[in-house]
């Protein structure tokens, strides 16, 4: 995208390209193919500021290994696309690399992803900072539903019967169809349901705007008609074999159809017929995901640096890093605790002192 240099280096890995301050054309399929992720693809990632980033290219022969987006600040290199898959010796070899390229740079930081075993070939630390919530989708309808259990099963069939009597219909509109007003009407669910909650939602004018843009490029929406009526739906996109969801909303005035689990559930259902291989919910919540199969994947976040000098120096850095770890455990414990609450009583006293904890967690943090 921007004017920048390339070089080629042949090592005893593999044919390593460096393409300074661009992104040439052939990075936003190959980044697709490769990882299959939302965050580490061209449009999630151009919602952000691209300018003056490189690109790292990493091939065994004609076969792509690893293909790396990254920025520099100060001593500073961030690969900037995320939850992606990775080999740890990939992350070696991109590491050894730059740092003999950029004599300024001490570390180099990736966010949100999911790495085979710890890099080993300099000092590094990883972190767990962030999960995905996965769905694992079978190749049919049928399958899918088998997998859950019983009693979601039947507040499916009860509520989608229910449904049907109101004249229920689901319809997946291509990005390139969706209507803003559209997606005003289901963000202007998705505050009221949270304002009923006393919740802010983070669906703020510029967060819409950036969700519309993003579905526009490479999404679809699932929208549920009761009588005509948009009562709910779920906009998504689509990267390779994965589907993420974004938001999923419904009309407060049909809770009693439990009608937001229910909008879901077709989308998945879409996303089965579609060929589709996982179905991503996206972090945090995940005592009112687990229902429909779903199960965490943890996703860290991983600081490699020069030499160990380096790393002692950076200590304010790897403390703050793992204070958010201990923030997001202890909110992982919340989540499941408070799932617990109603098969086990005792654990609500449990749920209430990690809440308590994470709030003293986060106060503390607000005050630095």
């Amino acid at each position: 995208m921007n004017a920048g240099r390339t070089d080629t280096n042949l090592d005893n890995m593999s044919n390593a390209e460096w393409h300074d301050g661009q992104i040439p054309d052939f990075v936003g399929p190959a980044l697709d193919a490769l990882y299959g992720s939302l965050y580490s693809s061209l449009p999630q990632l151009a919602l952000g500021n691209l300018t003056d980033t490189s690109t790292y290219v990493a091939r065994n022969g004609n076969q792509l290994r690893a293909l790396f987006l990254y920025t520099l600040a100060g001593r500073e290199a961030r690969i900037i696309n995320e939850g992606m898959r990775i080999v740890a010796t990939d992350a070696d070899h991109f590491a050894r690399q730059l740092f003999q390229r950029f004599d300024a740079i001490d570390r180099i930081e990736f966010h949100a992803i999911a790495c085979d075993s710890r890099p080993t070939a300099l000092p590094s630390l990883g972190f767990t900072l962030d999960e995905d919530i996965v769905i694992a989708l079978p190749a049919t309808e049928a399958g899918y539903l088998n997998s859950l259990g019983k009693s979601t099963r039947k507040s499916l069939r009860q509520n989608l019967a229910r449904a049907q009597t109101q004249g229920l219909r689901h319809e997946i509109i291509p990005g390139h169809d969706i209507d803003a007003s559209m997606v005003e009407t289901l963000i202007g669910f998705n505050h009221a349901r949270l304002a009923a909650k006393q919740r802010s939602s983070a669906l703020d004018r510029v967060a819409a705007t950036q969700l519309l843009t993003l579905v526009r490029a490479c999404g679809m929406a699932g929208t549920v008609t009761l009588n005509g009526r948009l009562s709910a739906g779920t906009l998504a996109c689509r990267v390779g074999d994965d589907v993420y969801s974004l938001v999923n909303a419904h009309d407060p005035a049909f809770d009693a159809l439990g009608m937001g689990n229910l909008s879901r559930h077709l989308m998945i259902v879409a996303a089965i017929h579609s060929g589709a291989r996982r179905f991503h919910l996206l972090g945090g919540n995940f005592n009112s995901k687990r229902a429909c199969g779903a199960r965490r994947q943890a996703l860290h976040h991983w600081v490699i640096y020069r030499d160990r000098l380096r790393m002692i120096a950076d200590l304010p850095h790897l403390l703050s890093l793992a204070l958010r770890e201990q923030r997001y455990r202890l909110g992982k414990a919340l989540d499941d605790a408070t799932g617990d609450v109603h098969r086990q009583p005792t654990l609500h006293r449990v749920a209430i002192l990690v809440r308590l904890i994470k709030h003293g967690l986060h106060a503390g943090k607000t005050a630095q």
